[in-house]
């Protein structure tokens, strides 16, 4: 059983390393590591579950914020459109989509802004 789990921490150990040649870990990692000890066995574990979620959750965010700015250009190409149709209708009612689609997007980047200067305190 010795030599299994020796066999797993070597595995554990190449994939680390693996994965700090990629660029995907740094060493930030190694100083992590280097607050686990025999009071704090999971403390990686917990540390990387909790990671996982909070990036899952800003990558979700991000996911809408940039839907909204890709909601911007689409009123934008709306406007252009009628304004290259001479239509001063289609322009006015573009022009506005426009101000609420920007005020939308305004809105969620300064939230993504908000939360992190937050996590930069």
């Amino acid at each position: 059983m010795a030599a299994k789990g020796k066999d797993l921490s070597q595995q554990l150990e190449e994939l680390i390393s693996s994965l700090q040649e990629q660029g995907i870990l740094t060493d930030y990692f190694y100083e992590l590591r280097g607050l686990q000890d025999d009071n704090n066995p999971r403390l990686v574990d917990e540390i990387i579950t909790i990671f996982l979620r909070v990036a899952e959750d800003y990558r979700a965010e991000l996911t809408r914020n940039l839907n909204a700015c890709g909601r911007v250009a689409l009123a934008c190409q709306e406007l252009v459109d009628a304004s290259e149709a001479n239509n001063k209708e289609g322009c006015l009612v573009a022009l506005d989509n426009v101000n609420r689609e920007y005020l939308v997007a305004k809105e969620n980047l300064n939230r993504i802004v908000g939360v992190t200067v937050i996590l930069n305190l």
